[in-house]
């Protein structure tokens, strides 16, 4: 990809055909003015359109900066002068240098500053089916390219604009499906009849996985902003305003991450006062900020929030407009001119072109304010990652509310009595406590952490260290031993230094997010964040590492990604067959191959010597056969695993293992737990089948199928209502009449119900089949099969069970740690604690204890492990995952999400095991 991105720039040196002082109007290539009614433009339209516009003018070169899920070519058009596209790898280069800051001074910084252009991103299409931002890409592109107005050259002297399409793949999808009826009269008002996501997997999730960068798109995303590129500003263009509103527009409301540089604030701030200007400037009200919306920069793993992790200006933009005018509605709260709206706007009837008229605007606006400041932003980029390389190297704190709470405490420990301010209503204490407290040694930031080979599942660790560099980190190796913290590490230890310019994502992805309380008034309501309020990679991926506060001197080499996993071993001389620890997750990738094969395996259930030490319960054993010497080898080689090869088969008792036959369910329009189960079913090769409400209303199901996945929002219930939780994962589209749909999805109509689907379900665990209830669907599960398990979040008033206000209790999307019972088989292969993804999730109480497994509960009134969790003592004793006994099946229950977005590796095992273990233990399993 290197080689062919620099190919393309070396293209774009090459003399260019001149301007043509016309070029083609999307009207007159398309047929269509961008933003009329009924007209959604496809990715393709879009590409066509930019390569003729290339053909035609030397102020616009494409460049393709991967694939696709679906294969397409991610194309990106690179708008600036003639002059400047001459000479773009050279501009470039400076602010992918200036962003890196490594090795450059302050004098070398202002100087390439002055020789540099500002590297703008702006996007559209991420979300398809938001379709006015993709539209207005099309037309901010035909403007910046076609305009010689003084404003437009200015823009294109002083500034490399890189306009791209997030999502191709939904693009297409989107604009086929609505443009699929030919008479534009009978098209749909909105896209709220599309049968499946708009992403091929994770839907409207693409915009969580900008951490991880699991999907392809993201990939190719993060490699052009924070390794090939790095932007000073990154505009990520939505839908839809506010109610009452027409866009929303930064600042945002507090809080703000405590990880990243102050300057990131300042400069949004800027840059979003700018555009808000420039839209009152031309009468273009109706547009909100800060409180007027729920939209934070808290999260890491949007987009646009990832900028500020980076060092880059991140600016979103929500508006509204759809295919057909659409009402504003009146909210008469929004008619009252104050900070966060200062120009309101009437209700009417509004149309997509006038949005994409403001979205010019904004656009118009966001590039001047890069032009005038073109120095100034490469200069800040440069001065924000030469801030975080100075504070990785010495000492430094980081102010979180748990610290201020502390030094509060320890001023009341004394006795003294705090002074209240006259003007803030805050207090004031001895400033002996700011030095005794915030700069406590141990309390130091990190200056380096060691992640070492030895870890319960090092393929994952590998996994992690990946996407750190996938997101710009500098990753280094060792290759001796070194001794830090007092203790000798190994050669193969893996170093992430602070010292780099993207400390703040470092400092994210290791440690604990510590989110503020944060409600309506003193005893009221939460005010609930945007995204997690708490989601550390690290701890979600189960990773070991060691935190190192002072310098560290180590024998390290820089290393480059993608990371291979090292080859495992095959110990021992034995010829009866091999065990293989159960604790990596690929050893279910192994499974799965053996599975294929027809080849038997099975758990142990006891822990059983081998030589240099025990396996524990679960490791799996293979009987030897030439088959199987030929994928227990490609497992050390391919997957990292090791095996230990011995002399006879264990004695003790096993659970032989059958090829799962897996069926997942899904609904019309797609849920976004279903999409990424399928990505990590994928990944670990397993098979599956989905099945839609309609083929499990006609039961016999245990015909086809050993285990059912109804995940997270499948069941309708208060939970999957938005009471629970910000992840639900379903948007509400609507169930269309099956005439008005192509024939192919007809059979994915319908919802699972009480009256049809739950007896189905009931028979199927009668008949021996076992059931995953996730999220939300466990409680649909729970009183649709009768099943002998309470709601562990609930108490006594009026005389009946009612849920914990959440007032008393709230965990919105923060990571709580769970104790596991590693002798039950769905915890086979776990560490003692896990952590588990918390958002308002279910959690139980089995009322026949003696009959039910509790394979993972909460114990203790100290569970949070990052994010915001008020009154989490509740928690205590609560059940997070069940076992359930059903006729000849069973139930499994998973409360809080163990396979949210793909990022909680270190509970994927719950999954896993689950899905062996209850085909396993139907009636008839072969061994």
């Amino acid at each position: 990809m290197r080689q062919a991105f620099a190919l393309a720039l070396a293209a774009l040196a090459l003399p260019s055909t001149p301007a043509i002082a016309q070029v083609s109007t999307p009207r007159q290539l398309l047929g269509h003015v961008m933003g009329e009614d009924r007209y959604v433009p496809s990715y393709s339209d879009m590409v066509r359109y930019w390569r003729v516009l290339e053909q035609q003018s030397n102020r616009i070169r494409l460049i393709d900066i991967g694939a696709t899920t679906e294969g397409r070519r991610q194309i990106v058009a690179v708008v600036s002068s003639p002059a400047n596209l001459a000479k773009l790898e050279e501009y470039r280069r400076i602010s992918e240098r200036l962003g890196r800051a490594t090795g450059i001074d302050e004098a070398t910084a202002r100087s390439m500053a002055a020789g540099g252009k500002a590297v703008v991103w702006v996007d559209g299409g991420l979300h398809a089916s938001e379709v006015e931002a993709q539209t207005a890409l099309i037309q901010q592109v035909f403007d910046l390219v076609s305009s010689d107005d003084p404003e437009a050259t200015r823009i294109r002297d002083n500034v490399v604009t890189l306009f791209a399409p997030d999502n191709p793949d939904g693009m297409e999808l989107v604009a086929n499906w609505y443009m699929r009826i030919k008479d534009p009269a009978k098209r749909e008002p909105d896209l709220g009849s599309l049968p499946k996501l708009y992403h091929p997997y994770v839907g409207h999730d693409n915009n969580r996985d900008f951490y991880m960068a699991e999907m392809p798109e993201t990939q190719n995303i993060t490699r052009v902003l924070y390794r090939e590129w790095r932007p000073q500003i990154i505009l990520n263009q939505h839908q839809t305003g506010p109610a009452g509103t027409v866009l929303f527009i930064p600042p945002f409301r507090d809080p703000f991450n405590y990880h990243y540089e102050p300057l990131v604030i300042t400069s949004l701030e800027e840059v979003g006062s700018t555009i808000a200007s420039r839209l009152v400037s031309e009468n273009k009200g109706g547009g909100t900020t800060r409180g007027g919306a729920h939209y934070d920069t808290w999260y890491n793993g949007n987009l646009r929030t990832s900028a500020y992790f980076h060092n880059a200006v991140g600016i979103l933009i929500e508006i509204i407009g759809k295919p057909v005018p659409e009402q504003i509605p009146f909210v008469p709260e929004r008619q009252i001119a104050k900070n966060d709206q200062p120009l309101p706007i009437r209700p009417q009837l509004w149309s997509m072109r006038q949005s994409i008229d403001y979205s010019l605007s904004i656009n118009r606006g966001l590039l001047n304010y890069a032009a005038a400041n073109r120095e100034k932003l490469l200069f800040n980029i440069w001065r924000m990652g030469a801030n975080g390389i100075e504070k990785g190297q010495r000492d430094s704190w980081t102010v979180t509310p748990d610290r201020i709470e502390a030094a509060h405490a320890a001023s009341a420990a004394t006795g003294a009595k705090p002074v209240r301010t006259r003007t803030t209503g805050t207090s004031e204490i001895g400033t002996g406590f700011y030095e005794k407290v915030l700069l406590d040694p141990a309390a130091r930031d990190a200056r380096a952490y060691i992640i070492p080979p030895d870890q319960r599942d090092f393929p994952t660790a590998v996994h992690f260290l990946n996407a750190l560099m996938k997101l710009g980190v500098e990753v280094e190796r060792a290759d001796a031993p070194f001794i830090a913290n007092g203790q000798q590490w190994p050669a193969g230890s893996y170093v992430v230094r602070t010292a780099q310019a993207y400390r703040a994502h470092v400092v994210d992805m290791f440690e604990p997010q510590h989110y503020p309380n944060n409600f309506q008034y003193p005893g009221g309501p939460p005010i609930p964040p945007a995204d997690a309020s708490g989601y550390t990679p690290a701890f979600q991926m189960g990773v070991r590492f060691e935190r190192v506060l002072d310098a560290l001197d180590a024998p390290t080499k820089a290393v480059s990604g993608p990371l291979a996993v090292d080859p495992g071993r095959i110990t021992g001389n034995g010829r009866a067959g091999w065990l293989v620890s159960h604790s990596a997750n690929n050893v279910f990738v192994l499974s799965n191959r053996l599975a294929k094969a027809g080849l038997a395996q099975s758990w142990i259930k006891a822990p059983t010597s081998v030589a240099g030490g025990v396996a524990e319960p679960g490791a799996l054993w293979i009987p030897f056969s030439p088959a199987a010497v030929t994928l227990v080898a490609q497992a050390t080689h391919e997957l990292g695993l090791s095996a230990e090869a011995v002399q006879a088969a264990p004695t003790g008792e096993r659970i032989a293992l059958r090829r799962p036959r897996i069926a997942m369910v899904d609904l019309y329009g797609g849920l976004h737990p279903t999409g990424w189960l399928r990505w990590i079913l994928d990944q670990y090769e397993f098979p599956y089948t989905i099945v839609y409400p309609q083929r499990l209303d006609r039961g016999a199901l245990k015909r086809d199928f050993d285990v059912l996945i109804v995940p997270d929002a499948a069941i309708p219930n208060d939970r999957s209502s938005g009471e629970g939780g910000m992840f639900r994962g379903r948007f509400d589209n609507a169930q269309p009449n099956p005439a008005s749909i192509p024939a192919q999805y007809r059979s994915w109509l319908g919802s699972i119900s009480a009256d049809k689907t739950l007896p189905q379900l009931r028979q199927f665990v009668e008949q021996g089949g076992s059931i995953l209830g996730m999220g939300s669907s466990s409680a649909g599960l729970i009183s649709g099969l009768g099943l002998p398990v309470a709601d562990a979040l609930t108490e006594e008033k009026a005389g009946k069970r009612q849920p914990i206000p959440r007032t008393d209790f709230y965990v919105p999307g923060a990571l709580v740690t769970a104790t596991t019972d590693r002798t039950q088989p769905l915890a086979y292969g776990l560490p003692e604690k896990v952590d588990l993804f918390f958002d308002s999730s279910p959690v139980f109480r089995a009322l026949e204890p003696a009959s039910v497994g509790v394979p993972a509960r909460f114990a203790g009134t100290n569970l949070l492990h990052s994010g915001w969790g008020w009154h989490q003592e509740r928690l205590d004793g609560a059940a997070a995952v069940l076992d359930v006994p059903s006729g000849r099946g069973h139930v499994f229950l998973f409360g809080p999400e163990i396979a949210l977005r793909a990022q909680t590796q270190g509970a994927f095992k719950l999954l896993f095991n689950a899905l062996y273990y209850g085909a396993a233990s139907a009636p008839g399993a072969r061994p």
